[in-house]
C-alpha cells in the first residue's frame, strides 16, 4: 500500500516540531488550551504566507474549504484566529525561527566570490505602513503609523540571521548595537548609519565596516593612496575610481575621529558620484567599492518577502499580532532557501515558491518522494 504525503505536509516538516513543543511548554502558551495549539498556529502562518491570503478571514475560509486541507491546517474561527494571534507570545516561535537560520547557515553553499572577504553581512531596515486608526501605539506622523523590520543578512549565503523591530519613527542608528555584535566580520550599510563616535568603537572592537559618507562631511586627508584594482574586474564597465585617501572624519570642536579610516571615490558607469568610507586597509580599492554595491542585495531581500510573502498587509492590529507574522515570514522564507538547495539547479528561489503555491495539497508517495520530482511536476 502506497503512503502518500501532502507537500504542505513535506515542506513543513523542515521545523524541529520538538523545538516548537519545549518552548510552548516553557512559555505555557498551550496551557488550557482545547484545540489550535501552538503546533496549529504555525502551521496557519505558514499556510498564510505560501498561499498569499489576504487577510485572516480568507485564510480562515480556506481551511473551511477543502477537507485535503483541513487535514494539515485545522479549520478554526475567525475569532480564535485573531485571539490567538493576539495573546499566544510570540516569543514561543523564536527558537524555532533561530533553529532553521542556524540550519540554513549551515547548509546554503557560499557564494564562490564572496568567500576570499570573509563573513561579509548586510546592515538595514524597511518600513511597514500601517492605518493609524488600527495601530495607535506605532504612530509615527501625524497621519501614519509603521514599524521597522531591522534585519541583518549574511551576504555569503543570502540568508538573513537576525532582525529587530521598532517603531518606524525610530532611527536606524538605534539598533547598531543590536545587529552589529560579531567581532572579525565586515559590515555592509548605507549612511543612515554613520556615527563617527561608533567607527572608533568598532575599530576598537575589531568589528569592519563598508559604508558611504554624507557629501557635506567634513573630512581631514592624511595620506593619499593610489587606487588598486582587484585581479578579477569586478565593478561595472565605465565605473573610475576617482582617489583613494587616508584621513580623519568630523570637526576638532564637535567630534573627530580618534582613528584614520579610508575614503574612496568613485563615478559609477550612470555618473553617480559615490563615496564610501570604511576601516579595512588590506583590500582593493575596487573590492571595497564592490562590497558597497553588494548592499542591494538586501534591498532585493526586502522587495521579495513584501512581494511573495505577507508583509505588506497586517492580519493583526496588535504588536504581538505583528511579531508573530514577522516571524512567521521570516520562518517561510529560510525554509524556502533550505528547499532551494535540494531543488535541481536552475530553479530559484521564486520559482520555488510558485511551485509550491501551486501543488501545496497535491499527494506524493512518501517513500519515493524528492524535490526533483516535485518541480517536474510543477
Amino acid at each position: 500500500m502506497v503512503d502518500y504525503i501532502k507537500l504542505f505536509d513535506k515542506f513543513i516538516e523542515l521545523i524541529n516540531w520538538e523545538t516548537l513543543q519545549y518552548s510552548s511548554f516553557k512559555l505555557n502558551t498551550d496551557y488550557k488550551i482545547s484545540r489550535f495549539f501552538t503546533s496549529d498556529h504555525l502551521k496557519t502562518m505558514i499556510y498564510y504566507h505560501i498561499g498569499q491570503k489576504d487577510g485572516l478571514r480568507d485564510t480562515n475560509d480556506c481551511g473551511s474549504m477543502s477537507l485535503r486541507l483541513k487535514e494539515i491546517v485545522k479549520s478554526v474561527s475567525l475569532s480564535t484566529l485573531s485571539y490567538h494571534n493576539k495573546n499566544r507570545n510570540f516569543e514561543v516561535f523564536l527558537p524555532v525561527m533561530n533553529e532553521l537560520i542556524n540550519k540554513a547557515l549551515n547548509t546554503v553553499s557560499v557564494n564562490e566570490t564572496l568567500k576570499q572577504f570573509g563573513p561579509v553581512k548586510l546592515i538595514d531596515s524597511t518600513t511597514i505602513s500601517m492605518c493609524l486608526a488600527f495601530y495607535e501605539w506605532a504612530l509615527f506622523r501625524k497621519t501614519k503609523s509603521g514599524v521597522k523590520i531591522h534585519t541583518k543578512i549574511d551576504l555569503n549565503r543570502g540568508i538573513p540571521e537576525c532582525f529587530t523591530v521598532t517603531n518606524a519613527a525610530d532611527h536606524d542608528r538605534t539598533q547598531m548595537d543590536a545587529l552589529m555584535n560579531e567581532k572579525h566580520c565586515t559590515y555592509v550599510f548605507d549612511k543612515g548609519y554613520v556615527d563617527y563616535k561608533k567607527f572608533d568603537e568598532f575599530t576598537a572592537g575589531e568589528k569592519y565596516f563598508i559604508t558611504r559618507i554624507k557629501d557635506n562631511s567634513i573630512i581631514q586627508t592624511i595620506k593619499e593612496l593610489k587606487p588598486t584594482y582587484s585581479e578579477k574586474t569586478l565593478l561595472d564597465t565605465g565605473t573610475k575610481i576617482i582617489y583613494d585617501k587616508i584621513v580623519k572624519l568630523g570637526n576638532p570642536a564637535t567630534y573627530q575621529t580618534k582613528n584614520e579610516y579610508r575614503i574612496i571615490r568613485i563615478i559609477d558607469s550612470t555618473g553617480k558620484e559615490l563615496t564610501f568610507v570604511t576601516n579595512i586597509d588590506d583590500l582593493f580599492s575596487e573590492e571595497i567599492a564592490w562590497l558597497y554595491k553588494k548592499r542591494w542585495e538586501i534591498e532585493l531581500f526586502f522587495k521579495w518577502i513584501k512581494q511573495n510573502l505577507k508583509f505588506k498587509t497586517l492580519i493583526g492590529h496588535s504588536l504581538n499580532a505583528v511579531m508573530i507574522q514577522i516571524i512567521t515570514g521570516i520562518m517561510t522564507f529560510v525554509m524556502l532557501k533550505l528547499v532551494e538547495t535540494l531543488a535541481p539547479i536552475g530553479f530559484g528561489i521564486l520559482a520555488i515558491k510558485r511551485a509550491l503555491k501551486t501543488n501545496l495539497l497535491e499527494e506524493f508517495d512518501k517513500n519515493n518522494f524528492s524535490w526533483s520530482m516535485m518541480f517536474n511536476t510543477s
